[in-house]
């Protein structure tokens, strides 16, 4: 196995389920990608490829390769979700069971101070020697 996608699987064409070789990563040829592209147009947009949403896990076509949600409405539930995750994170310092705190912005803090971030990394480094 390489450090390159094509050389680190092996597997069957979309299409028509020949095996692929080389650097082909989906299509065994460029008339299995045309016929793809066609299918997937005449089905406005969707991917032939069917996906589980990561929200309520229910099988979907997805419209744009990015599509991670079966719908707007999961997407909004499951960024409303990581919301209260960040705002509920917990000082991981032990013992302490203080609000870290989340600015809005980015990941929530790991500890609820200075002070514990401190004795946190003194205590990590005590027990490395």
């Amino acid at each position: 196995m390489g450090y390159y996608k094509w050389q680190a699987h092996e597997s069957n064409c979309v299409i028509c389920s020949r095996s692929l070789s080389g650097r082909q990563e989906r299509y065994c040829s460029n008339a299995c990608r045309q016929a793809h592209k066609r299918a997937a147009k005449l089905t406005n947009g969707a991917v032939l490829d069917k996906r589980t949403c990561d929200f309520c896990d229910r099988h979907f076509y997805p419209e744009s390769a990015r599509q991670r949600f079966c719908c707007p409405e999961c997407s909004l539930l499951a960024r409303d979700a990581a919301v209260r995750v960040r705002e509920d994170a917990v000082c991981q310092l032990d013992g302490c069971e203080e609000n870290a705190g989340w600015d809005g912005i980015g990941r929530a803090r790991k500890y609820c101070s200075p002070a514990h971030r401190t004795k946190a990394y003194r205590l990590r480094k005590c027990a490395e020697s």
